[in-house]
């Protein structure tokens, strides 16, 4: 019924084997997000034992998401952990009733969701990218001859590309 996403793509299996826990929470929100989509799809299509398979993965990644929300010393731990029992509560209405708006509700809330997680991802990547040495950095130069070498960093090999 359900396949693993995961194990038909290579490239989205290394990313998440790659990804940062911050980045790896964004996806499973970017995740629930999608599955939204999809069971309402799936409702129009009549095809209701599959939707509610899908309505559980849903419903298992927001578990997932509530677990990553222990820090107690953390005093927006308690805000976020209650808003992901909300969620996992409009789920179980859901699942109970099948009702297109609720589940759009929940599509709605898991974008703003979407989004937040994202800017944090980003904040974060320019936050890494700033700190980087900038010696590090290598820079493309031509040299008389019109061939291009890079240079910078530790780098030191001559390696260069003719153009």
């Amino acid at each position: 019924m359900m396949s693993n996403q995961s194990d038909e793509n290579p490239y989205l299996q290394q990313e998440i084997l790659s990804a940062s826990p911050i980045r790896l929470r964004w996806m499973l929100i970017r995740r629930a997000e999608e599955l939204c989509g999809f069971v309402q799809q799936l409702w129009i299509a009549g095809e209701r034992l599959q939707a509610a398979g899908w309505l559980l993965r849903i419903r298992e990644i927001l578990g997932e998401l509530l677990d990553g929300v222990s820090d107690e010393s953390n005093p927006v731990s308690k805000q976020v952990s209650d808003f992901y029992v909300f969620l996992l509560q409009l789920i179980t209405r859901i699942e109970q009733t099948n009702d297109p708006q609720q589940l759009k509700t929940l599509e709605e809330l898991l974008h703003l969701e979407s989004e937040t997680w994202q800017q944090v991802v980003q904040k974060v990547a320019s936050e890494n990218l700033s700190q980087t040495n900038p010696s590090a950095v290598f820079s493309m130069h031509q040299s008389s001859d019109g061939t291009n070498s890079f240079s910078g960093g530790d780098y030191s090999g001559g390696f260069s590309l003719e153009v």
